[in-house]
């Protein structure tokens, strides 16, 4: 398996990014489908008994004709305050970020107050004591981790093997890696936070400091560990993400280089709340700091908007789905969107103290990490526990010993040979898993998808499980849907893979008519397989139904009455598929078989549940009710037996052709090809009758069905040249009329009339020869 094969998830996690960003608007519940309801901070509950408490003011002096209206009164009162609700919370935004804007001018002078009131007698120089405590203990905290990276190189240095090709390798060794680089990390901030507890100076601010820029520093860490083994631009042979080596570096770095300056800003943003600054000044920081990864992310984006379009598009490239080629080609403009709404949105929910107003602009970057997490996780479950590769160096090795203890006893080896079979008997098994494996991987990555959804919507404050949201109060709905669909799936590969193998492997295009056809079991599969998908479709309707609140018992029974009318009068409909699954149930032909059912003959190419299909060899296709089937004349079944006349003159030596044909009998029994069709060989039946100007003889053997047309050929040429060789003349058809004279002994010239007559009378007996042939031909088909 090649580098570039598990590349697919790459291209599948980075379409997240976009479809999340996507519907994270569309998502929202109830009482928030419109702009204002990002901003309020009320449940849909309180909007609805808002609406109500409206409706029923309203509706309280009218009569009773008026309450049906009530309803309506309330919805449209409800859409009315939050319209309100919305102007009202726009002008209070606006009015926060003008007080704001006052206190800019002095932001410098506040936060040299601030900070010489933390110090104490010590004024400022405090924060420069603090700092080179920090420095100091960052350093032992970084070394520490270098220690323990490099004993972990050394430890784990055999993992990071060039031949790996499976994807659960891969997969393993980057997780591997990164839980030992994540234990760095923990490893940095501990050495980290107990070196500055041992010199530092003890001071609140100075202590708060170091929390923060410790903190910050191991989240920096953490993000680098996450950026490494998902791009793995150290580790060409580990990596999953199709890139090549020069854009993953790239990506990386740009990557870190962007937290780094993120993170530097929100570690501002946590500084001056610690210290007690201006909630307005924090305010303009926070808006800022989001503004600038808003920036960065962005810039990302549009830099990097090729390489990320290639991913969603996959290995097809310019073959793609037209989905995903529209996609790869806009992405970015919708990622920059939902970045610059997402901005918008969290500057207004700052400014108002609402609820999640930090982390959205880099809620989909979070979203898209975890999912790649988590799909690899499901990746190992699949190909670890569920389906476990059959096609590893391990299982190849397995097979290899048991192929040359084989050959041992049979005292032949052959290394190379047995490499090869050993590689393609692995192969093999593993293509016959590979169906069910993709299976598992589609329904990996649709769980990974709505989770990524899920949690994009939480952190927007809207969760999909449990809102009151359109798309909320149907999880239950796609949870059967995603199981129904899974078990469609399956049913439907496992009985197309069995069908596949009980299909010859090749058609025979000699078999004119009356071939072997299908298995049995190959006839009754499709149909088997449609009352089984039709069955996961109807059940799954009805527990769909039964999850939307409709009562679907009074289905079931108005399906019982329905039922009994359509059988009264759909009687030769029923009488059709009772009769189809008798004649199936006694076999009484199969698919690819040639029949004749009286009014119609063909092979049967197709059945089901109330009809076939019959295509008769000249190319005719007919539909035939199994009601109408009085019996059924199978050409397929067991031996065929054919036999062919011939016309002879009378001067041939009978016996002589009888062991000229025995001897060609023998020829054919012992040929390579044409002796395993035979079931009995070619035999003479000597002279069948004997006409004006010839005798009729006639052979006949018995083959497999189908073959009989094959071997006439050759039986027909080899005759002809087996006789033409030994003196044998075919007669031809002829017809000698003699006239009458005058005189019997002397031939007399007959004349005209005489010659006409008699030449019409011999067309006639030619022309009734053949069409009693041609009768006889028509009655072996």
């Amino acid at each position: 398996m090649s580098n570039t094969g598990p590349c697919r998830t790459g291209g599948l996690l980075s379409a997240i990014l976009v479809i999340v960003t996507v519907l994270g608007l569309l998502t929202m519940p109830a009482e928030a489908q419109g702009i204002p309801g990002l901003f309020s901070q009320k449940s849909g509950t309180e909007s609805a008994q808002a609406g109500d408490a409206i409706g029923q003011s309203g509706a309280a002096p009218q009569e009773s004709a008026d309450a049906a209206m009530d309803g309506d009164a309330g919805a449209g009162a409800g859409v009315l305050q939050t319209i309100d609700e919305f102007a009202d919370e726009a002008v209070e935004a606006r009015d926060v970020l003008k007080s704001i804007v006052t206190e800019i001018p002095t932001i410098h002078d506040a936060m040299l107050a601030t900070l010489r009131s933390h110090g104490g007698e010590r004024g400022l120089g405090w924060i420069n004591a603090a700092l080179v405590d920090i420095l100091i203990a960052v350093a032992f905290g970084l070394v520490a981790n270098f220690l323990l990276a490099r004993w972990g190189r050394r430890q784990f240095g055999a993992w990071s093997r060039a031949d790996v090709y499976t994807r659960a390798d891969k997969i393993i060794y980057l997780y591997a890696r990164a839980l030992l680089m994540f234990v760095g990390v923990g490893l940095f901030f501990a050495v980290s936070a107990a070196v500055y507890l041992l010199i530092g100076t003890g001071i609140d601010a100075a202590n708060d400091t170091a929390l923060v820029v410790v903190g910050v520093i191991a989240v920096f860490l953490t993000l680098r560990v996450i950026w490494l083994n998902v791009l793995a631009p150290d580790a060409e042979s580990h990596r999953l993400v199709a890139l090549s080596t020069n854009e993953a570096r790239g990506l990386y770095r740009v990557l870190l280089v962007g937290s780094g300056i993120s993170l530097t800003a929100v570690a501002f943003c946590l500084w001056m709340e610690q210290l007690g600054l201006s909630p307005g000044l924090q305010k303009v920081a926070l808006i800022g700091a989001s503004g600038l990864s808003m920036i960065i992310l962005s810039g990302i984006a549009i830099g990097y908007r090729n390489v990320i379009a290639r991913l969603i598009r996959g290995k097809d490239g310019a073959e793609a789905p037209r989905w995903r080629r529209l996609l790869a080609g806009c992405w970015h403009f919708i990622a920059i969107a939902y970045f610059v709404i997402a901005w918008g949105i969290s500057a207004v929910r700052i400014l108002l103290d609402l609820p999640d107003a930090t982390g959205l602009v880099g809620a989909p970057l979070q979203v898209l990490l975890g999912g790649a997490i988590a799909y690899g996780v499901l990746i190992l479950i699949i190909d670890k526990l569920l389906l476990p590769r059959l096609d590893t160096a391990d299982a190849e090795a397995k097979i290899i010993e048991d192929i040359q203890r084989a050959e041992e006893s049979e005292g032949a080896q052959d290394m190379e040979g047995t490499l090869a079979q050993a590689h393609a008997e692995a192969s093999e098994r593993e293509a016959l898993r590979s169906p069910f494996r993709a299976l598992l991987d589609r329904g990996a990555a649709i769980l990974v998808v709505f989770t990524a959804l899920d949690f994009l919507a939480s952190m927007w404050g809207v969760p999909l499980a449990g809102s009151g949201s359109l798309i909320g109060s149907f999880v239950e709905v796609l949870l059967v849907v995603f199981l129904s669909y899974m078990a469609y799936e399956a049913v439907k590969i496992l009985i197309d893979r069995q069908i596949a193998k009980e299909a010859p492997a090749d058609k025979d295009e000699e078999a004119e008519v009356g071939g072997t056809g299908e298995s049995r079991i190959a006839t009754l599969l499709p149909i088997f397989r449609n009352f089984l998908l039709i069955t996961i479709v109807v059940i799954a309707a009805m527990v769909v139904l039964s999850e939307l609140g409709v009562n679907i018992a009074p289905l079931f029974a108005g399906a019982g009455v329905v039922g009994l009318a359509v059988g009264f009068g759909a009687q030769t409909l029923i009488r059709d598929i009772f009769s189809g699954a008798f004649y199936l149930i006694d076999d009484a032909f199969r698919k690819g078989e040639y029949i004749d059912i009286g009014s119609a003959k063909g092979v049967v190419e197709k059945i089901s549940i109330r009809s076939m299909q019959l295509r008769h060899h000249r190319g005719a296709l007919t539909t035939i009710p199994f009601g109408e089937i009085q019996q059924v004349e199978n050409f397929s079944r067991d031996w065929a037996v054919m036999k062919l006349a011939f016309r002879v003159t009378y001067d041939t030596d009978v016996d002589k052709m009888r062991k000229i044909i025995k001897n060609f009998g023998k020829e054919l029994l012992e040929d390579e090809y044409y002796g395993p069709m035979f079931l009995a060989p070619l035999k003479s039946q000597g002279i069948l009758s004997m006409e004006d100007s010839a005798m009729i003889a006639r052979v006949k053997f018995t083959t497999k069905p189908g073959k009989q047309f094959e071997l006439r050929k050759v039986v027909y040429a080899g005759l002809r040249d087996l006789f033409e060789k030994n003196g044998i003349k075919f007669a031809h058809r002829q017809v000698t009329v003699r006239v009458a004279g005058t005189n019997e002994e002397d031939e007399a010239e007959p004349s005209p009339a005489a010659k006409a007559a008699a030449g019409a009378a011999a067309a006639g007996m030619i022309d009734e020869a053949e069409a009693g042939e041609g009768d006889g031909a028509n009655d072996q088909i």
